[in-house]
């Protein structure tokens, strides 16, 4: 007989019944008669448990947020000036001069990691580009972008004289439900998600058990966060020495 496919994901209608579960919701019915999947605060309270539940499991390193995209083109820099620099953010891309609407950065993007710049339409190897944390410095634009800075919710470079493209590594926001039927990216996170829907629910009631709730949540996702160290572990990582660069490219 054919195998049906199964997954290691879960449904958001499975976090409902779990979390109507934790509240005792289900008196009368799987259902729930207040914590239902139709209730007008059901998916913003869902929502607001899923965004802690995230920044929780961000903070502890998970892989499952990292994401890459291309950004292309970035334009070569309007004016040949020490003082003008670039930028790319959710309104698009300013090149020193006028704003275009292309590229901008993923309306998933939470923070940037790493960037790589090549020539626009070349096969050339990618080069990684440096971070700067404490300011650009001030200098004359060359053939590649090579350094950037993030603030203001946007990336900072100090221009290019021809046209790059970037590879993007950044941290995302996955977690966000519109249906019952949405799944859930995150392997193992029914139970941590119910349980914070549950104390998110208890709380706008005045429940006390909304501590015990977030609490259980809590150790959930303590348990997701080390299973995913432990297979981090098994990789030999070295550190890369502050300011350091792999590949940079610069002037």
């Amino acid at each position: 007989m054919p195998v049906l496919p199964t997954t290691a994901y879960g449904t958001v209608e499975g976090i409902f019944n779990e979390a109507r579960a934790i509240v005792n919701d289900m008196m009368f019915s799987q259902s729930g008669e207040i914590l239902t999947d139709t209730a007008p605060f059901t998916f913003p309270m869902l929502n607001r448990a899923a965004t802690y539940f995230e920044n929780v499991l961000i903070n502890h390193g998970m892989k499952t947020f990292v994401k890459e995209t291309v950004l292309s083109p970035v334009l070569p820099i309007a004016v040949n000036d020490p003082g003008v620099q670039v930028n790319i953010s959710d309104t698009g891309y300013f090149d020193g001069s006028i704003n275009h609407a292309q590229p901008q950065l993923p309306t998933d993007l939470q923070t940037p990691l790493f960037l790589w710049e090549r020539q626009t339409g070349s096969t050339e190897e990618w080069f990684q580009m440096r971070q700067v944390l404490d300011g650009l410095p001030s200098w004359v634009q060359t053939l590649r972008l090579a350094i950037w800075e993030w603030r203001q919710d946007a990336i900072y470079m100090p221009g290019a004289t021809q046209s790059e493209d970037l590879r993007l590594r950044y941290t995302a926001e996955v977690v966000q439900f519109a249906t019952p039927n949405d799944t859930v990216l995150i392997r193992g996170s029914q139970s941590a998600l119910a349980s914070y829907l549950a104390a998110v629910f208890a709380e706008s009631r005045g429940g006390v058990m909304a501590t015990n709730a977030k609490a259980t949540g809590d150790d959930f996702t303590l348990q997701i966060a080390r299973r995913n160290t432990r297979a981090q572990q098994r990789v030999t990582t070295t550190r890369q020495p502050y300011g350091g660069s792999h590949n940079a490219a610069w002037k």
